[in-house]
């Protein structure tokens, strides 16, 4: 995939996402995630784009937030899930966005959207990080009516 499918599918995907319009009150540190997410997505897709597509950017930082997980499972021989190296880095736009070293995998540092994951399937998807028994889970969207 390209950055012009995925960000075509984050676009598909908004119009099936309904997004509550400003009932929650966020935490403080909900609001440092977002500033941190929206600044990882900066990084990728530029500020313009950023600034012209605001409901993908939310859509985005909610799967970071709270349907994306780390979770640790024995790596096994042959491993049932894809590998997070078989997936292509989103650097098109920013070359200094390189693969992270796997053997030094941490939850709390790694940032996601470096890698053309499939942030908004309708399944649930698991992938292996390389060489680890981290597992990074990202839950299906749902559609809200």
């Amino acid at each position: 995939m390209n950055l012009l499918t995925t960000t075509l599918g984050i676009i598909a995907c908004l119009f099936f996402f309904h997004n509550a319009s400003g009932q929650d009150q966020l935490a403080p540190d909900q609001l440092t995630d977002f500033q941190s997410y929206r600044s990882q997505i900066i990084a990728v897709y530029g500020e313009t784009w950023v600034s012209e597509n605001p409901d993908a950017v939310n859509a985005l930082e909610d799967c970071f937030i709270n349907r994306i997980s780390y979770q640790t499972e024995p790596l096994a021989v042959n491993g049932k899930y894809p590998l997070l190296s078989s997936f292509p880095l989103m650097n098109k736009n920013n070359p200094a966005i390189v693969a992270i070293d796997y053997s030094q995998f941490n939850p709390s540092t790694f940032s996601p959207i470096h890698y053309n994951l499939p942030f908004f399937s309708d399944l649930k998807q698991v992938i292996r990080v390389d060489g680890t028994d981290y597992i990074i889970v990202i839950e299906p969207i749902t559609i809200q009516h």
